[in-house]
């Protein structure tokens, strides 16, 4: 595994997302989410992002990483109205994911930013959290993000990235490296869309296969993490054998690979 740095933490290039995989009830699939976690500390993936939004993701998180807490940064989000109701949410989080500790708390869809960043910014000088970010979904919202970055001084944002879905590359990205803020990259796989018409696995490319991608799904994580302003691609997986896979994309593209892996999603 490769690590990158937002300001003293590291974070794995190859992380994991858990919207809708990780909102489960019954026994048998905290068991399998357990497993998850199992190859999460197997491979050294050790960023884990939820939020609120996700169901049951922040206590089954919470349940599934008891004896691992030490191999975690975690990173969930705020995701409400007003600051007593933002408050009451974070330490709700705590409660759920069962620590004491957040690396990352992050506004999310940067709803009400406005009122909870004094929050964050207190609770990070307490010391509860390491880092601030935002998440921002919508391109129409980039310009009021690109603000926030400009004047706030946060640690992070979280944005959709891929080899389809190139926008922030424009503006969002190069402000990031200027002023040296995180970014964790959502959809990372364009919520599985990419595949079209492509073969799982990787057949007929040496120049790929020699880096020891086997599939097209790590070409194109390795695609996103070779972007060295990305600190970290958080894909979702409901496969505990998947955290093992994906975990193969922590690779460095050169940039012919780059182009190559980019011309051949192109045609799918």
């Amino acid at each position: 595994m490769i690590y990158r740095k937002i300001n003293d933490f590291e974070f794995s290039i190859i992380g994991m997302g858990t919207w809708k995989t990780f909102d489960v009830i019954s026994p048998n699939d905290i068991t399998l989410r357990k497993n998850i976690i199992e190859n999460c500390v197997a491979s050294g993936t050790n960023l884990i992002d939820s939020s609120p939004m996700y169901g049951e993701s922040e206590k089954v998180v919470g349940q599934t990483t008891t004896k691992f807490k030490g191999e975690f940064k975690i990173a969930t989000k705020v995701w409400t109205r007003g600051e007593a109701q933002g408050l009451d949410q974070i330490e709700r989080s705590f409660d759920l994911l069962e620590t004491d500790f957040i690396h990352l708390l992050q506004i999310h869809n940067l709803v009400d930013w406005e009122t909870h960043l004094p929050t964050l910014r207190r609770l990070k000088e307490e010391k509860r959290i390491g880092l601030i970010g935002v998440s921002c979904m919508n391109p129409d919202d980039y310009p009021l993000l690109v603000r926030i970055m400009e004047t706030e001084n946060i640690d992070s944002i979280q944005i959709p990235y891929n080899v389809k879905n190139k926008l922030v590359e424009e503006d969002v990205l190069k402000i990031c490296r200027d002023l040296r803020i995180g970014v964790l990259a959502m959809e990372p796989l364009n919520k599985g869309k990419i595949v079209g018409n492509l073969n799982a696995h990787i057949e007929s490319q040496p120049a790929l296969i020699e880096l020891g991608l086997e599939t097209w799904a790590q070409a194109w994580l390795a695609w996103v993490v070779s972007n060295p302003i990305i600190t970290s691609a958080i894909p979702a997986t409901s496969k505990p054998a998947r955290i093992l896979e994906n975990s193969k994309s922590a690779v460095i593209l050169d940039q012919d690979a780059r182009e190559l892996v980019e011309f051949l999603s192109s045609s799918s």
